[in-house]
């Protein structure tokens, strides 16, 4: 368990540096493509498929950093109004669900980026192949699955170390 442990440490690290770098890339596009348009009067055509994907890159990869912490896994609203020995199932159950959300999502995510592959399809004005961009699919993905696990691990294993 504590070779698990370290590895979701390092991996939230990891996703940590993800969103810091990919939130500061899209700052200076945006940024950068606001004062080209006002002040230069050129457009940088580039930056909507390039923000467009580094979007998608967060958006999974801030969700997994979510469930780590059980920010995805549960409703309090509804959980904390359960009595104590109804919660550790009920988050087992949704942590089986979730898993099996991510795994569709993965499955689909590779299927799509495996089908862009094949196809050898382009992004218009940057010319990048596409499953570059989709390949964020399967691999936020991934983090949730494996952060669902970890929480609910986290939380089951807490509980058995209490008694």
């Amino acid at each position: 368990m504590k070779i698990y442990k370290k590895a979701m440490n390092i991996l939230a690290m990891i996703e940590k540096w993800i969103l810091v770098i990919a939130t500061l890339l899209i700052l200076i596009l945006t940024a950068g493509n606001v004062f080209s348009r006002y002040v230069i009067h050129q457009s940088w055509s580039f930056t909507e498929e390039i923000v467009i994907a580094v979007f998608v890159l967060i958006s999974l990869v801030a969700a997994a950093l979510s469930a780590r912490e059980g920010g995805l896994v549960s409703l309090p609203l509804v959980t904390d109004m359960l009595p104590k020995k109804s919660k550790k199932p009920l988050l087992i159950f949704m942590t089986v669900i979730s898993i099996f959300f991510s795994v569709i999502l993965f499955k689909y995510g590779i299927d799509k980026v495996l089908t862009q592959l094949a196809n050898g399809k382009r992004t218009f004005v940057l010319n990048i192949p596409e499953w570059m961009f989709w390949i964020y699919v399967p691999i936020g993905a991934g983090c949730m699955a494996l952060h669902f696990l970890e929480y609910c691990l986290d939380v089951c294993l807490k509980k058995e170390e209490k008694k």
